[in-house]
């Protein structure tokens, strides 16, 4: 992995693992920004971002950015996911579409959410959900267009039953979120830790 990401840098978009493809003959399937040049990585497979990638994973995808200049790497989308701590959450139930406004973490390379041991939102657990985190940099008026940086995330919400994960992520939402509140092993069992399981993730930058 470390190499894939040394080789392609700011022209990587996503590397897909080997459990996540219909024909798993190489380990990674790497995406990379259009006109990049494909240098061979042992073990992957290296494709375009306008190729038909999709047809290689188990799970759908939703329509591609028809902007790809606006397409942003990798790197910086998981460095937005850690800087923006908010955003908004998406599935269906029973053909009624959801969303709520949330606050996450990111641990270890893992998004995670946590929430009280009742409300809509759970229904959500074991669904394909989205989540969209946005950095809002204002509107320009002289061109009439709202600029910012956003990051689409793709995946499934699992909820977290074991104790030391559940107490990890709590213990860094409280010093991320609430400095001031003291975590205590109490609050363990009083909330709801839930992980989205990301599939994909695409970002872009809007400014103009």
């Amino acid at each position: 992995m470390k190499e894939i990401i040394n080789t392609y840098q700011d022209n990587l978009i996503y590397i897909f693992r080997q459990d996540q493809l219909i024909n798993p003959t190489y380990r990674y399937l790497v995406i990379v920004k259009d006109g990049t040049d494909i240098i061979p990585v042992e073990g992957c497979h290296i494709m375009h971002y306008q190729e038909d990638f999709e047809s290689l994973l188990k799970f759908s995808l939703p329509t591609k950015n028809r902007k790809t200049k606006q397409l942003i790497s990798l790197k910086q989308c998981e460095q937005l996911i850690n800087e923006i701590t908010y955003g908004v959450l998406a599935f269906s139930v029973n053909d009624l579409p959801y969303s709520v406004a949330l606050n996450h973490i990111v641990l270890d390379g893992h998004l995670y959410f946590h929430c009280a041991k009742s409300g809509f939102k759970l229904k959500g657990i074991n669904s394909r959900v989205s989540y969209l985190v946005i950095r809002d940099l204002g509107i320009n008026k002289e061109v009439g267009t709202h600029n910012h940086e956003s990051v689409a995330i793709y995946g499934t919400l699992k909820e977290i039953t074991d104790f030391e994960t559940k107490k990890n992520a709590l213990l860094k939402l409280v010093s991320s979120l609430a400095p001031k509140h003291p975590y205590q092993d109490q609050m363990v069992k009083g909330t709801t830790i839930l992980e989205l399981e990301i599939d994909y993730m695409i970002g872009k930058s809007h400014i103009r």
